[in-house]
């Protein structure tokens, strides 16, 4: 099999073709959307890259590690557990995520199919987050991976921030509601006009606390 050479071996000096050189590759950029908002385990990035291989994921972030992009760090769990995060620059890589979606959205066909992990859900809502005219509540915003057996629920906090809404990983403090929901209909509510009240009645959406407030968010969105 012949030996694949980077454009920076091949001559070319445009930096969009360098950056390919980094980030370019299969899977590359998707292991880097999972690690943008906290760290992940090996295992976890296994069950949130759909299709890849452990194999695939060692080389993958072996080279994000290598380049910068990716970080490993130990857990403050008892087993003292590895896993990896973007570093800041690594980061950087989220208005990337953000543009390619923007063009797919614009494009003559941008229905998709298949699901979304709670961090790719999120990061689609910080990429489409709307002005927020006036006031807006705090939501506690919870969200499962229904793909996956026993899935762990991430945790995010949903708030107005400089007139748009923002959304962090992390635990809200007196929200005015919780949120808990498998991250694809969550997505589906946000960006495909799925009524709430028919998510709660599947039981893949669970609110407790102010609902008005949830419905003011979705609005938002939609």
């Amino acid at each position: 099999m012949p030996t694949k050479r980077t454009f920076r071996e091949l001559g070319d000096a445009c930096r969009a073709a360098n950056a390919l050189d980094l980030v370019g590759d299969r899977w590359t950029l998707i292991v880097v959307r999972e690690v943008i908002l906290g760290p992940k385990r090996f295992t976890d990035l296994q069950e949130s890259v759909r299709g890849i291989t452990p194999a695939v994921l060692a080389d993958r972030l072996r080279s994000l590690q290598e380049t910068g992009i990716v970080e490993q760090v130990v857990l403050s769990d008892l087993a003292r557990t590895r896993a990896y995060v973007a570093t800041e620059w690594g980061r950087e890589l989220e208005s990337v995520l953000g543009s390619l979606g923007r063009w797919y959205s614009a494009g003559p066909d941008p229905r998709t199919d298949g699901g979304m992990t709670p961090d790719g859900t999120v990061l689609a809502m910080r990429t489409m987050a709307p002005e927020v005219p006036g006031e807006a509540p705090v939501l506690a915003l919870r969200l499962y991976d229904g793909r996956r057996p026993d899935p762990p629920i991430c945790d995010y906090r949903v708030a107005p921030v400089d007139g748009r809404i923002d959304v962090r990983a992390g635990v809200a403090t007196e929200p005015a509601a919780t949120v808990t929901a498998e991250s694809t209909v969550w997505s589906r509510l946000l960006f495909a006009d799925v009524p709430l009240g028919q998510a709660e009645r599947d039981g893949t959406v669970r609110v407790e606390g102010d609902r008005a407030a949830v419905v003011r968010i979705l609005r938002l969105y939609s």
